[in-house]
């Protein structure tokens, strides 16, 4: 295709950027006189576009702006003859596109009348040939090229026959032919998703709905969960961290993960007595009766909360107050001093972990296919000071006794902090809720890949 002929040019819009309607019409005359008539036009319409009663402005515009449309006449009148149709096509869009710009100032350029009827002339043909040519890519399965032919025609005309709808079939056909690839090959994610992408182009395209639903079903990987294994004082340790986990991988994004709902999960596991250590030939069979293809397991292998000691110390300061003393007339006035005082600073700490280890054991082979230790720890200080001295007045003491005035804002800070820890149970709530985070995005993450 041909480079548009009427693009403004960088230094032109450089140029323009800072001048009035007065220079950019004296620089359109410059390069009017020296021939450069589409240079010169661009000059007389920003000009206009800044004061668009400029009749000076608007006379060169006439002209120059003319002289491209005549300009373009030729070469479209030239490509016809030479039976260039696309770019007479374009020369044509080119000058109607140019001629409704500049109308935007109020300035009216001719397109001779004769040229439309050449122009439809040529676009009729022109499109018979996409048409061919599109049919013919079709036919030799070149799905690329055939929904660029489409595009083109339909960008050209919008309702061109069943342009549309071959285009559906260029864009959609590939994806379906991989979908249908994919799922003969059990690859079930891939396969959904190809047929994903078939269906964003048409939603009913052939048979991807029945087929992409074939490979969800295929392919899901169900998942019943266990309870997890805890020392009898971090059994509501377990059992909140299972629920975490559980209600996590219900939520999750991943189509293809399922959760065994908990009346089939109970029956697995009471039937089959399942442990953490392994399944039994019978629990394999049972697990794949009730749909599920694997069971995650899980144990807290330690939980702990820890509350230090709230430490109090000693420590040297300083009283700001005022005192009168006389100045050279024998005035009184006041003046900074500082008293020594002494202040109490307090500080406690408290630290919550968890280690826990998921797993997730095949109901068909017994073998573990997943396995990860992790560990959450959470941590809380304080603290803080208090005195006799209001915040504001009261100061440190450097290590070598004298005061540290820049240290007033950290003094009011402490003597302003805040006092009381964390409660155990919003750090245990928190820990519990990382660790489920993160254990379900390890299952995930293992699944997404597993599951082809």
């Amino acid at each position: 295709m041909r480079q548009s002929l009427f693009i403004p040019l960088l230094s032109l819009l450089v140029l323009t950027a800072c001048s009035g309607p007065k220079a950019l019409t004296k620089r359109g005359v410059e390069l009017q006189d020296a021939g450069m008539n589409r240079q010169a036009a661009e000059m007389y319409y920003q000009a206009l576009r800044r004061k668009p009663s400029y009749i000076e402005a608007m006379v060169g515009l006439r002209t120059t702006g003319q002289g491209f449309i005549d300009t373009q006449v030729g070469e479209f009148q030239r490509a016809s003859m030479d039976g260039r149709r696309a770019d007479a096509l374009e020369l044509y869009d080119e000058m109607v596109a140019y001629q409704s710009r500049i109308a935007a100032v109020n300035v009216d350029l001719l397109i001779p009348e004769s040229l439309k009827s050449d122009y439809e002339n040529h676009l009729d043909e022109h499109l018979i040939e996409l048409d061919e040519e599109g049919h013919a890519q079709l036919e030799a399965e070149d799905f690329e090229g055939a929904a660029e032919t489409f595009q083109e025609i339909i960008r050209l005309d919008a309702d061109y026959k069943d342009a549309k709808s071959l285009l559906i079939i260029a864009q959609a056909e590939p994806f379906y032919r991989q979908g249908q690839e994919r799922l003969a090959d059990d690859a079930f994610r891939a396969a959904y998703d190809a047929f994903s992408k078939a269906l964003k182009f048409d939603p009913e395209y052939k048979e991807a709905i029945p087929l992409r639903s074939q490979a969800l079903e295929e392919g899901r990987f169900n998942v019943a969960i266990t309870d997890f294994e805890a020392r009898n004082r971090d059994r509501d340790v377990a059992l909140e961290l299972r629920s975490g986990v559980q209600q996590l991988l219900l939520q999750t994004d991943d189509a293809f993960i399922g959760v065994v709902d908990r009346t089939q999960r109970d029956e697995i596991i009471a039937e089959q007595q399942l442990s953490i250590s392994g399944i039994s030939d019978e629990q394999v069979e049972v697990g794949g009766l009730a749909g599920a293809r694997a069971m995650l397991t899980g144990s807290i292998l330690m939980y702990s909360i820890e509350t230090g000691d709230l430490m109090t110390a000693t420590r040297p300061g300083f009283r700001k107050y005022f005192r009168e003393v006389p100045d050279e007339d024998g005035k009184t006035k006041k003046v900074a001093a500082y008293a020594p005082v002494q202040y109490l600073l307090h500080s406690q700490k408290r630290e919550v972990v968890v280690k826990f280890e998921l797993k997730l054991i095949s109901t068909e082979t017994s073998e573990v296919l997943f396995s990860k230790v992790d560990e959450v720890r959470s941590s809380d200080q304080v603290e803080f000071a208090t005195s006799q001295v209001e915040a504001g007045t009261l100061y440190p003491a450097r290590s070598n006794g004298e005061v540290n005035q820049s240290g007033k804002s950290q003094m009011t800070r402490l003597l302003n902090g805040r006092r009381e820890l964390m409660s155990a149970t919003s750090m245990r709530n928190q820990i519990l809720e990382e660790a489920a985070r993160r254990g379900t995005r390890q299952v995930e993450t293992f699944l997404s890949s597993h599951i082809r």
